[in-house]
């Protein structure tokens, strides 16, 4: 009987946890005091009753922490530039007792979003100092929410790029409970001519310069690259404007300027006819600098005002694919990582991994894998992103799930094979 009130005891504490069906039951709420009872009643051989025994026992519920963020503004489109744009962020607790949090943030891409301020319940704060020194006052029931606007501006000539700005809240009761959600910031993309936003000078700024294309760029190390800007003469005669190519980078810089304009070395000169442009092209080597940045810059001067000019530029960033290059041997009948020793008859799975964690694609990726002399090839498992071939036992999978493995991506193939 004393085991059979005990069982009772446990399935009736389940109960407060669990619902019917293996539903999760509704939080129950931090400090609650749970009471339970048992009763045991009796009689003897000769069927006398006696009064009935119980026992009780007490259990407090402690705290259950949890925290979830909402991107309520996942993805805007801000202009570029802009000022006083908005991301909104919901901060719930879904835990089972009051809590309150910190806020961290992380911009993905700098230098195309400032963040300016941070507001909350009505009132903007400077810095995430300011906010989380607010925030360490602010109580957050059970299943309450709090909402966090982060205001930024975007800067000039951002237009068409991408940035994501994720919002981290921690529990300040239990620092290792956290949640975040990101949003990603893609400026409306605009383009502006010689002296939009005043860049040109002299004559009005009748003058000036912009790259023909995408202004931010990715390029492999490699010759002969071209950049392409278009020059304008928005004066009201002939003139002729000196031409001088620069990089932004000085010393061990990955760009080297090859010409101007068809013109070897870093400088030429032209002659435009009123009201009328010219493409030039600048051609340029990319050094071998993984990950390195530069700009390259192209600058027109009037010669009738050499105080009127005007430039315009592209930014680069240099990218390489980077391929590496798993293998694991597993049981064909269970999937698991061969350990100890095979046996003749075996059947096992070459497991082949191949990741790009390089900052761009790879293309024409291919596999050659010249199976051991006592090993049986079989055929192929799970190798739908794979063309394979194998002769003799060679066997070579060339990667056909797309025209290249993107960076970041993996795909993996197996080949079957028995032991001799």
């Amino acid at each position: 009987m004393s085991r059979h009130i005990k069982w009772a005891y446990r399935l009736a504490l389940t109960a407060v946890f669990v619902s019917v069906g293996g539903r999760v039951a509704a939080q129950t709420p931090e400090g609650t005091v749970i009471h339970n009872t048992a009763t045991a009643t009796y009689t003897d051989l000769n069927s006398n009753t006696y009064a009935a025994v119980s026992g009780s026992v007490d259990v407090t519920v402690g705290f259950l922490p949890g925290i979830t963020v909402a991107d309520n503004t996942p993805s805007p489109t801000p202009a570029s530039p802009s000022t006083a744009d908005t991301l909104s962020f919901g901060v719930s607790n879904p835990g089972n007792g009051t809590d309150s949090v910190t806020i961290a943030e992380n911009i993905s891409v700098a230098g195309i979003m400032t963040v300016t301020g941070y507001r909350y319940s009505g009132t903007t704060f400077a810095t995430l100092t300011d906010l989380n020194t607010a925030l360490s006052s602010v109580a957050i029931a059970e299943a309450g929410s709090i909402t966090i606007q982060v205001v930024y501006d975007v800067a000039t000539n951002k237009g068409g790029l991408n940035t994501h700005y994720t919002l981290t809240a921690t529990s300040r009761r239990s620092l290792t409970t956290t949640d975040n959600k990101t949003s990603s910031i893609s400026p409306a993309q605009t383009f502006c001519v010689g002296t939009c936003g005043g860049g040109g000078g002299g004559g009005g700024g009748t003058r000036g310069v912009i790259v023909d294309g995408q202004q931010h760029i990715q390029k492999l190390p490699g010759n002969g690259y071209t950049a392409v800007y278009n020059v304008y003469n928005g004066g009201n005669g002939t003139d002729g404007f000196d031409l001088i190519a620069r990089r932004a980078t000085t010393g061990s810089a990955p760009i080297a300027i090859v010409s101007v304009n068809g013109v070897t070395g870093d400088s030429a000169r032209i002659t435009l006819a009123p009201t009328s442009g010219m493409q030039i092209t600048v051609v340029y080597n990319v050094a071998d600098i993984v990950g390195a940045t530069d700009s390259l810059f192209l600058k027109a001067r009037s010669v009738g005002n050499p105080t009127a000019s005007d430039q315009d530029y592209y930014d680069l960033v240099v990218v390489k694919p980077n391929l590496t290059l798993a293998k694991a041997a597993i049981y064909d009948a269970t999937s698991l990582p061969v350990s100890g020793t095979v046996v003749p008859g075996n059947i096992l799975r070459y497991r082949i991994t191949v990741t790009n964690d390089g900052t761009t694609d790879a293309v024409s990726v291919q596999v050659t894998d010249t199976l051991p002399a006592q090993m049986t090839y079989l055929g192929l498992a799970n190798s739908a992103d794979w063309t394979i071939t194998q002769s003799g036992g060679v066997v070579t999978a060339n990667y056909t799930a797309a025209s290249q493995l993107l960076a970041g991506q993996s795909s993996t193939f197996e080949v079957r094979v028995s032991i001799n």
